[in-house]
């Protein structure tokens, strides 16, 4: 989530400026993280899409909103069937793990496996890995009147 900081700051004193434009000062937002705001127009302000703005109909609004819904459709409908598949390679591993008498997922024979499945399997590998070294160094980093126990 964005967080938003405004600094405040005071135009430069430039010579022939008036008393009130030498005294205005200028509310600057900075973001931390994503979106920008420049991101925010750009997606929802058709004048920031090189429309001019207010000459949106309604009509055009609502099939602007319509695509927008069937976008969001169509991506939901592929993360469904991204877990359908993951699913199934999970259940695949899970099977040649208790045909070879494995006691872990990570011990199973590669060569078992399926041409789909190696490289989600290398990825969980990649992931237990890190999981595993992550927690060797919150150890190594633990107090050492600890370990002494």
């Amino acid at each position: 989530m964005a967080t938003a900081r405004a600094t405040q700051r005071q135009d430069d004193d430039v010579g022939g400026e008036d008393e009130a434009r030498k005294l205005h000062r200028r509310i600057e937002p900075t973001l931390f993280g994503n979106p920008t705001v420049e991101s925010v127009f750009r997606s929802f302000l058709p004048a920031a899409n090189g429309a001019d703005a207010g000459t949106e109909t309604a009509d055009e609004a609502a099939a602007r909103v319509a695509a927008m819904r069937r976008e969001a459709g169509s991506i939901e409908a592929r993360v469904a069937q991204e877990e359908a598949r993951l699913r199934a390679v999970a259940e695949i591993v899970k099977a040649a793990q208790e045909e070879q008498g494995r006691e872990h997922w990570w011990e199973v024979d590669v060569d078992a496996l399926g041409e789909a499945e190696l490289p989600e399997f290398a990825t969980a590998l990649d992931v237990l890995r890190a999981d595993v070294l992550r927690r060797l160094d919150k150890l190594a980093k633990a107090p050492k009147a600890r370990q002494r126990r």
